[in-house]
């Protein structure tokens, strides 16, 4: 199986009763196989079981720490696309309450693309995981910023549990176990993500955040 974000060949890494894992030495992405990936019916089910809203303090505050991110590392940024916002595109609006002009995109629950449109920031939170073609989505999301814009995306870092791959840690790390997260990453995946798209790491905390901006230069 070769990797779904760099195409380079992936080997075996981890496996379980439900399914397996695979691991790309090149790119650091740890996926799941095309046959283990979930339908579209299963992964609207399991996302309508989330409990994200605006009346939810602790997922607003999530936000807003990012936010706070955002504008000391993209201050000139004015629009902001909400790439993966789920039903209830909670992000989107504090946004627009922080002024930003947001607009929102989800592939199942709003899946129509801004047209002629490009975005000083595209901020994917808790979505990257989701991803069954990483390749084409980061193609995407670069044809919706402009040519200096940023890219921020909240995933959780496989190296929480381990700094290196490690098959018995991921395996008890809680974040595999959902059936809808099937792609997993760390911060030296994102950084061959800026080589090949174009983009540098400007921020990230270490555990689930990181902000890329765009140079142009590409190269892996």
């Amino acid at each position: 199986m070769d990797c779904p974000l760099c195409a380079a060949p992936t080997r075996r890494f981890a496996h379980n009763p439900q399914r397996k894992y695979r691991l790309c030495d090149t790119c650091h992405l740890i996926s799941v196989p095309p046959g283990s990936l979930p339908s579209r019916e299963e992964e609207e089910t399991r996302y309508r079981e989330h409990e994200n809203s605006l009346d939810n303090p602790g997922y607003v505050a999530m936000f807003m720490d990012k936010i706070r991110h955002i504008k000391e590392h993209c201050p000139r940024a004015r629009t902001a696309l909400d790439y993966g916002c789920g039903y209830e595109p909670v992000l989107a609006t504090l946004l627009q309450r922080e002024g930003y002009r947001a607009e929102k995109y989800d592939s199942i629950f709003f899946p129509d693309l801004p047209e002629d449109r490009r975005f000083d920031v595209v901020i994917s939170t808790e979505t990257f995981e989701h991803f069954h073609d990483p390749a084409r989505e980061m193609d995407r999301i670069c044809q919706l910023l402009e040519p200096e814009g940023s890219l921020a995306v909240m995933t959780r870092f496989y190296t929480e549990m381990s700094p290196e791959p490690n098959a018995s840690s991921f395996l008890n790390w809680y974040y595999q176990r959902d059936p809808t997260h099937v792609c997993f990453y760390r911060l030296e995946t994102f950084d061959w993500i800026g080589r090949a798209w174009g983009f540098r790491r400007v921020f990230d905390n270490g555990k689930d955040f990181v902000i890329l901006q765009r140079t142009g230069r590409t190269g892996v």
